[in-house]
């Protein structure tokens, strides 16, 4: 069985199975489908030009970015916050981000910026 490679996602809902409640056509999504990254891919990947996904795994889009921006957040902005939680990072505490000019990094700042 072949598989199509790619986790990160950002498009247009074509199609809706009769289970989905929560998204339409029409409706402008990204999302990380990689579900469980530790076994093998699914047959299903986000590098073609239509892919198969669950509903849980996608999210609107927000207005204000555009789909390059919005396929770039998933993994990266995933990998930020975990590492700050496990860090335990919180308000009021200071941290030293080495790579903060990289995806992860970058995004590291920003949700430092926003928690204080």
């Amino acid at each position: 069985m072949h598989t199509i490679p790619g986790y990160d996602v950002a498009g247009v809902v074509v199609k809706v199975g009769n289970e989905v409640k929560k998204l339409k056509e029409g409706d402008e999504v990204y999302g990380d489908i990689n579900e469980k990254p530790l076994q093998p891919p699914k047959q299903f990947g986000s590098l073609a030009e239509y892919t198969a996904v669950e509903e849980k795994l996608l999210a609107l889009k927000p207005k204000n970015i555009d789909f390059v921006q919005a396929a770039g957040l998933p993994l990266a902005i995933q990998t930020a916050y975990e590492g700050l939680e496990k860090s335990g990072f919180s308000s009021g505490k200071s941290i030293l981000v080495l790579g903060g000019a990289g995806g992860v990094g970058s995004l590291v700042i920003q949700v430092c910026l926003i928690i204080g």
